[in-house]
């Protein structure tokens, strides 16, 4: 029950704000390249997703997203290819993003934390196994009007399983429109 007063608190210190600001909705898309970390059963695949942000403060914007990915096949065990395609890597989740990314042209640093369900499939295995899983990262936007910019980003991802995690670095570029809603 106190989370929930904190939250309502919360919300309603930030209206004023937003309300002063109009609401600024920015939709996009991403792709680049996916790549295991410490782990020997995968390679270096791709990984593509689709994105929304909501700006709530001048340096505080919230993100959800989806992301799809995949791993490169395993290299051969002693001389022996094990014909195991490269595991699917699927989730969608929230990011607080920290920084200024809306309406702004040139450059802009921004860092992020986030969690989601991450889904870990292969259907060479018989795995499949979703879970809670939280990433992290830093990049910059360079704005290139008001309502476009393009961003890299490098992304942190570790997705929980029963005995432990399987981790991954996303390295990506995409391209944002924002919208203002509201004034």
């Amino acid at each position: 029950m106190k989370k929930v007063i904190l939250f309502l608190i919360l919300l309603a210190l930030l209206a004023p704000h937003v309300q002063a600001q109009g609401l600024k909705l920015g939709v996009g898309a991403f792709g680049g390249l996916n790549m295991p970390v410490v782990q020997d059963d995968q390679k270096t695949g791709s990984v593509f997703g689709l994105r929304a942000r909501l700006r709530l403060l001048p340096i505080l914007t919230a993100e959800t997203n989806v992301i799809f990915g995949k791993w490169g096949s395993p290299d051969d065990v002693d001389g022996v290819n094990l014909g195991i395609d490269g595991s699917k890597i699927n989730s969608y989740g929230i990011d607080a993003i920290f920084g200024s990314l809306h309406g702004i042209k040139g450059f802009k640093p921004f860092g992020f934390v986030g969690a989601g369900i991450y889904n870990i499939k292969n259907n060479d295995t018989e795995y499949d196994e979703s879970k809670l899983g939280f990433s992290g990262g830093l990049g910059f936007g360079i704005g290139l009007s008001p309502t476009l910019d393009i961003d890299v980003a490098g992304r942190l991802v570790v997705a929980t399983q029963e005995d432990g995690s399987k981790k991954a670095f996303f390295f990506t570029a995409g391209l944002n429109f924002y919208f203002n809603l509201g004034q």
